[in-house]
C-alpha cells in the first residue's frame, strides 16, 4: 500500500507519522524542504502540471490533500482527478464553505478541520484495511453530539451494531475507544439505511 501526502505541514506530518508506523509507504510533496525520515519526499509545487506528468498515480492507493490554502487544495483535487479518475482522494478543508466545492471537484471525503481533528483523519481512513474499503461502497459519515438521556450514553464505541463509531471528541481530546458520555461528539460511518436506524435508536429519542 502506498499513499501520496500533498502538503507537509502539521496535518500532513501527523498523517505521515501514523502511516509509517503501519508500514505504509508514503510519498510527500511540499514546496518547502522538510526533513522526513522514511518518506520519499519531493520538494515541488503541487499545482505544477509538470509534476503530475512525472508522477505515476497508478502506484498509489490514495492521496491525502493537506494543503493549507483551500483554493490550492481545490485545484490540486481537480488535477489529480483529471490524471486518474478512480484515485481515492481525502482532503483537509479550513473553511466549511469549500467542503461542497471540494467534493464536487472529486474528493471522496473532505475533512472540515474546524470540526474534525487530524487524528480523526487517520481513524477515518487508515484504522484498518477493511475500514478503508468502505470508501468504495455506499458509505456515509455523520457526526452527532450526544444529548442528555440518549440511550447510547454508557455504551462503549465497539458495542454499537451495524455502524462503526470511528472516534469520540471530548473537549480537546479525540478518543478511538471509550464509553460514550453526554456532550461527546461522535464520528460514525455506515450505510445510509443503518445510519438512519442508528439515529432513530440513539439520537432522535434523546431529550431535546
Amino acid at each position: 500500500m502506498k499513499v501520496l501526502v500533498i502538503g507537509f505541514g502539521d496535518v500532513g506530518r501527523s498523517v505521515t507519522k501514523i502511516l509509517l508506523s503501519k508500514n505504509i509507504e508514503v510519498t510527500a510533496i511540499d514546496i518547502e524542504e522538510v526533513t522526513a525520515e522514511g518518506v520519499d519526499f519531493l520538494r515541488r509545487n503541487a499545482l505544477s502540471e509538470e509534476l503530475w506528468e512525472e508522477i505515476d498515480l497508478n502506484e498509489y492507493s490514495s492521496a491525502v490533500v493537506a494543503l493549507p490554502n483551500d483554493v490550492d487544495a481545490l485545484l490540486c483535487i481537480m488535477m489529480l482527478k483529471r490524471k486518474r479518475e478512480d484515485l481515492l482522494i481525502l482532503a483537509r478543508c479550513n473553511n466549511p464553505k469549500y467542503r461542497e466545492k471540494m467534493a464536487l471537484a472529486g474528493a471522496d471525503y473532505v475533512i472540515d478541520l474546524p470540526t474534525v481533528s487530524s487524528q480523526m483523519i487517520i481513524l477515518t481512513i487508515f484504522k484498518e484495511e477493511a475500514e478503508k474499503r468502505l470508501f468504495y461502497e455506499n458509505v456515509h459519515f455523520r457526526t452527532y453530539t450526544i444529548k442528555e438521556n440518549s440511550p447510547i450514553i454508557g455504551k462503549r464505541t465497539d458495542e454499537i451494531d451495524n455502524v462503526l463509531v470511528l472516534a469520540v471528541r471530548r473537549g480537546e481530546e479525540v478518543l478511538d475507544s471509550c464509553e460514550i458520555a453526554e456532550g461527546d461528539t461522535i464520528l460514525v460511518v455506515g450505510k445510509l439505511e443503518d445510519l438512519k436506524r442508528f439515529e432513530e435508536k440513539f439520537i432522535t429519542h434523546s431529550k431535546q
